[in-house]
């Protein structure tokens, strides 16, 4: 039987890299075997065959893919797949396309004749994975489906998994912006609120600003972060210090959880604070800037192409070793890394427990509280 793979939600540098590792790992041991690309995400799956997938490709489809951002294959997200609130007024409208587009990506994976579906995505393209895993086995209950999932989200928040495909990349890339930012604030001692990509979990920007050396660094899960009196009690312990300038780092959430002005009012406090003005001699000069997608464009790194041809590799090897069968949604899975291999974790755990979220007790987040400014440190 067929196999198809599709690259779905947000892009990450590295999908390239798992697709052409599943195809080469699966081609050295079986040449023959039918390898479907999905273009567009879930959209291809459930789009018209003719033009949104391409059948029995080789080799020259992956030519040259490796050092690409982004995903060759296409991506999106797809509204029919998100289940509507309850109190939702179109609740009913929405119900009716998602099991319109439920029985259409059905009917295409059993034309095609394909017994296994890789999913390279995130949490909500896991969750829509198991919508249409579930809604093919009750449509066509006596042929073998199964789901198989590789993570790839530049926030790394997938249950699982310590590493995410695209996540290296992302991190590298908002240390670079930090570094050069730095440049130009040092030169005029003034401060940088520096917006970075995370809305739910804050691991980017709690690491970037650990690896890029931040002031501060504010994230969504851990509300004390964000209160503007111990931001500002901690830049007037490094104005006392002598410190040249400021760097916050925030992770986007906090805007989300906070107030869309989060950072302008952060700004306006720290502009017209009485005591950084009696120190300084004059208003501190503060700037806002976001990195935004530019994280997540641009090459993968080396890591994060070692780890997505691991988790495509792996993908081939589950599939010659254990077949597809009939069993129901106990054999779908996602392929993660525990820090020292690839493992396997049931798809339904994973979507159950994502996403994975900082926790004040995290190593990561004690050591920002470390090494970042603090209220009645001696230096």
């Amino acid at each position: 039987m067929a196999i198809g793979i599709l690259t779905s939600g947000g892009d990450a540098p590295g999908m390239n890299a798992a697709v052409r590792g599943f195809f080469r790992a699966l081609k050295l041991q079986e040449p023959r075997r039918e390898v479907v690309f999905f273009r567009d995400g879930y959209k291809g799956l459930a789009g018209k065959l003719d033009s949104s997938t391409d059948r029995n490709v080789d080799r020259t489809a992956i030519r040259d893919i490796l050092h690409r951002g982004g995903t060759f294959l296409g991506t999106g997200r797809v509204r029919a797949l998100i289940p509507p609130p309850d109190d939702a007024p179109d609740r009913d409208a929405r119900l009716r396309a998602q099991q319109d587009f439920l029985r259409v990506a059905a009917v295409n994976l059993y034309q095609l004749d394909i017994s296994d579906l890789i999913v390279v995505g995130g949490d909500g393209s896991f969750k829509g994975a198991r919508l249409i895993a579930d809604h093919f086995r009750d449509t066509f209950p006596e042929r073998p489906f199964r789901v198989l999932g590789i993570p790839a989200t530049i926030d790394n928040d997938i249950h699982g998994t310590a590493w995410t495909i695209g996540f290296d990349t992302a991190l590298n890339n908002t240390v670079s912006a930090i570094r050069n930012i730095r440049d130009t604030v040092e030169s005029h001692k003034r401060g940088i609120i520096l917006e970075v990509m995370g809305n739910r979990s804050g691991w980017l920007a709690l690491q970037s600003a650990v690896a890029g050396g931040a002031s501060v660094v504010a994230i969504p899960e851990i509300p004390a972060s964000w209160d503007h009196d111990d931001i500002l009690r901690r830049i007037r312990a490094g104005i006392q210090r002598d410190y040249r300038y400021f760097i916050v780092v925030v992770a986007e959430g906090v805007r989300t959880r906070a107030g869309r002005d989060w950072s302008r009012q952060l700004r306006h406090r720290m502009e017209n604070d009485e005591e950084i003005i009696r120190q300084l001699g004059d208003p501190m000069e503060v700037r806002i800037n976001s990195v935004g997608h530019v994280a997540r464009g641009g090459h993968p790194s080396a890591l994060d192409n070692t780890l997505a041809s691991a988790f495509g590799a792996e993908a081939a090897s589950r599939i010659l070793s254990s077949p597809a069968s009939t069993a129901g949604g106990a054999q779908d899975s996602m392929i993660g890394h525990d820090g020292a291999r690839t493992v396997h974790v049931p798809l339904d755990e994973v979507t159950a427990r994502s996403p994975r979220l900082v926790s004040p007790d995290a190593a990561i987040w004690q050591l920002a509280q470390q090494l970042m400014l603090n209220v009645g440190q001696p230096y």
